[in-house]
């Protein structure tokens, strides 16, 4: 299954899971990651490309843990690990699999979907990010996918989650990600930004532990290929990253 292919399924799923919710549910239960960064900018206007995998996120307390994996369960998800889950597909035939039938097919053959889910706190079976906590108070939007009503965290709390994640990433595809997400946000967004002569100076009213940790890796990301992949993945010159996470 090519990369293309394999985003279109992740939106296929996504959004069937989201259809799913009922007006209640939708606002205890959002998207965030890759796909939120996606459907944030295509609102705006703003090509920016999808995601492998699905991350969402709930709110404990008024969602149980049980009610989410019953949808993912419906819509053939498996758990994968603590937090999650997965659907496997054949690469070449693009027909789902079954753990069983996976282990039949080399590696290279078996293409994956996952499926992440987050809460503000610590909760079994779900990875804790304490950055939602002020999602579910108040810095959060809702955004339409395909006609239906989504919860996103604010430009503010994804920035920073970018922040912290890429810091922290091993793998060079998911930081190389996380910088391109965290360019597409920042460009699109003049509320971050102090400017000198209408010139982008630096950014403002972000989390300074954040900006502190990122900014003593932003030499790293230039030499390592983190800045190329990223240039690569949205089709931009290298330099017009670099410039922007330079300044932050």
């Amino acid at each position: 299954m090519t990369e293309k292919l394999l985003i279109e399924k992740s939106e296929e799923l996504l959004l069937a899971f989201f259809k799913e919710l009922s007006g209640k549910e939708r606002k205890s239960i959002g998207l965030m990651g890759g796909w939120a960064v996606h459907f944030l900018l295509k609102n705006s206007g703003v090509n920016h490309m999808g995601s492998r995998d699905i991350d969402i996120f709930f709110d404990p307390n008024k969602t149980s843990i049980s009610a989410i994996t019953k949808k993912l369960e419906q819509l053939g998800f498996r758990p994968h690990s603590t937090f999650r889950w997965v659907k496997i597909f054949h690469s070449e035939t693009e027909k789902e699999l079954s753990d069983e039938e996976s282990k039949k097919h080399p590696v290279h053959n078996l293409s994956y979907v996952y499926f992440d889910i987050a809460t503000p706190t610590p909760q079994q079976h779900a990875m804790p990010e304490p950055l939602l906590k002020k999602v579910f108070e108040k810095e959060k939007r809702f955004i339409e996918i395909h006609g239906t009503r989504v919860m996103i965290p604010a430009p503010k709390i994804m920035i920073e989650m970018k922040l912290k994640s890429s810091v922290q990433r091993t793998d060079l595809f998911k930081r190389a990600k996380d910088i391109a997400d965290l360019y597409g946000i920042l460009n699109s967004n003049p509320e971050f930004w102090v400017r000198q002569k209408s010139q982008k100076a630096k950014t403002r009213g972000l989390n300074p532990k954040f900006v502190k940790k990122f900014k003593e890796k932003v030499k790293r990301f230039k030499i390592d290929g983190t800045t190329e992949l990223a240039a690569e993945l949205i089709k931009t010159d290298e330099n017009k990253i670099t410039e922007v996470i330079e300044k932050i």
